[in-house]
């Protein structure tokens, strides 16, 4: 699940009328709120739900719930214990949701306050359809150089889901112009290096809030929803890019609580806007009226991969980016490995060795590492799904 992200703000009340019906945003201070995040799918695996609290504005922090007991109930009374994996992370053991099944989060934190979910009904979802991408030279995103953008195709054929939200994960392939095949072990001591790190893979997740309904038209059918738009000159397409799109069917409630969160996300702007409400979900305490962010619900998780290249887009204007024109306009600095320690000591490592010429004392010719070495940008361990 994508990570909600509430920060304390005394907001101003607000009314979201969406196209189904108002959904219940209050105004009131998110200080120290819980957010609770939890889904059981019908995959095999351990189930994740996460307690925590809100922290400052500005301020990312993770502020664990440390030390609850934890359960997933379904309608037949059949309860699933969560242990606590890491701080305010709580996993099942690994069992199967059951398409069909209604299934209920509770949990009592260590102070001994309760809390519990409304029943979410583990949906089927349809599979996506398709995966495709096109370039426009006309598309604006960042600095010109058009744009391109990465749209699917689904649709329920027995039209019982009309509801849709989407994440995304994008991986991307990085190679370095100037491969550091050497590296400095301290002193006088420079090695061939084991592991390449002149390749490497990138990976990036979806930021914004993706849904979409099709309540009114004849069909369940999703034609060209953008999922996401990339800007023509970014170097993520440059060799292989590759996108893997999770999809879920919501029901009714579940949109109505994406769809505020997603306006009330959209509508923020300067300190001097009107500030939004905050979007109660679907867990409250058993004891007060005490706000609960956050959702926890349950479905079929249908995925679906594809992979462009720069010939994804032939027969249009696009053309494949260069990875950084500054490595080839810098000029290398020379040091022999009799002085690297030195040299190093008095400038700090941001420049590594690309290369070595000469016996005895070396000359080393040193680049910005984001020549050389991809490691900052990605991982050089190669994906299993990557070709």
């Amino acid at each position: 699940m994508k990570k909600f992200i509430y920060r304390i703000s005394t907001f101003a009340f607000i009314l979201l009328v969406c196209c189904v019906e108002p959904y219940d945003i209050q105004s009131i201070t998110t200080d120290n709120a819980m957010v609770v995040e939890g889904f059981i799918s019908s995959d095999l695996k351990q189930h994740q739900v996460t307690i925590s609290r809100t922290s400052q504005i500005n301020d990312e922090k993770f502020i664990a719930e440390t030390g609850a007991k934890v359960t997933i109930k379904d309608q037949n009374g059949t309860t699933f214990q969560l242990s606590e994996e890491k701080p305010g992370i709580y996993l099942t053991n690994p069992i199967a949701g059951v398409v069909g099944n209604l299934y209920t989060l509770n949990f009592t934190t260590k102070n001994g306050r309760q809390y519990t979910s409304t029943e979410a009904e583990l949906k089927n979802t349809p599979p996506i359809k398709d995966i495709y991408a096109t370039f426009s030279p006309d598309l604006s995103i960042g600095e010109g150089s058009g744009g391109i953008q990465i749209f699917l195709d689904a649709e329920d054929p027995t039209k019982q889901t009309q509801y849709y939200r989407w994440e995304f994960k994008e991986t991307y392939e990085i190679k370095t112009p100037f491969p550091s095949t050497f590296e400095w072990l301290g002193g006088s001591n420079v090695v061939f290096r084991d592991v390449p790190v002149d390749r490497c893979w990138g990976s990036d997740s979806a930021k914004s809030i993706l849904i979409h309904s099709t309540l009114g038209l004849d069909e369940s059918k999703v034609t060209a929803q953008l999922i996401q738009s990339i800007p023509g000159y970014s170097p993520n397409m440059r060799i292989r890019y590759s996108i893997l799109i999770r999809q879920f069917a919501l029901s009714k409630d579940a949109y109505l609580f994406w769809k505020a969160l997603k306006d009330i996300n959209e509508s923020q702007g300067t300190l001097y806007d009107r500030q939004p409400g905050t979007v109660r979900g679907n867990i409250s305490s058993l004891v007060d009226d005490e706000l609960v962010l956050g959702y926890f619900d349950a479905g079929v998780i249908s995925e679906k991969r594809a992979f462009f290249t720069p010939d994804s887009f032939r027969g249009t204007t696009y053309k494949t980016p260069q990875f950084l024109t500054s490595c080839n306009n810098f000029i290398p600095v020379q040091v022999r490995v009799s002085g690297i320690a030195a040299y190093y000591a008095k400038n700090g490592q941001g420049l590594v060795i690309s290369e070595a010429t000469g016996t005895g004392d070396p000359t080393l010719y040193l680049l910005p590492k984001y020549c050389c070495d991809c490691t900052n940008l990605g991982t050089n361990i190669k994906p299993s799904f990557w070709p």
